[in-house]
């Protein structure tokens, strides 16, 4: 049902991802000899290189932006379609592949993106970013355990009438 606690997560998982479209995931700065500062930042639309402050490198990232548009709009698919307990349970196991793609292929872009990439280097607000990418696969896992309790739940009630 739309009032469900799940309504709740699947709109969390919109909001973070539609925020970490305009704000960065990854931003890490390298500062080398000589007062030169290369930064990076992350975020599913782009990647930029900024050097000294001055941008010199963007990317726009088309495999990004579909994977978060997929994964957004079934989310909203899986939240509109509540009177239907057995297509939310598959669409949000669909919504689960999605979220690991997305997941792996940011990965696999900032390896391929910043030369030298090392965790250790990350900024704290970089570290906060992405636990809140994996809070996302949380909810959704959250989500389907909870359309399928309900749907168990209906059963038994038809079960006993």
């Amino acid at each position: 049902m739309i009032q469900r606690i799940q309504s709740v997560y699947l709109a969390f998982i919109i909001i973070i991802l539609s925020a970490y479209c305009a704000f960065d995931i990854i931003h890490l700065v390298e500062i080398e000899s000589g007062k030169k500062a290369t930064e990076f930042a992350l975020n599913f639309f782009y990647f930029n290189t900024l050097e000294n402050g001055i941008l010199i490198d963007s990317q726009i990232q088309i495999i990004l932006i579909l994977l978060v548009s997929v994964v957004i709009g079934l989310s909203i698919f899986i939240l509109i379609n509540f009177k239907n307990r057995l297509k939310q349970m598959q669409f949000t196991r669909l919504n689960l592949v999605a979220i690991l793609a997305l997941l792996t292929t940011f990965t696999v872009k900032a390896y391929q993106f910043i030369p030298n990439f090392n965790a250790e280097k990350l900024m704290a607000t970089s570290i906060i970013s992405i636990a809140f990418m994996l809070f996302t696969v949380y909810l959704n896992l959250r989500v389907f355990f909870l359309i399928k309790k309900d749907e168990e739940l209906v059963k038994s009630a038809d079960r006993i009438r």
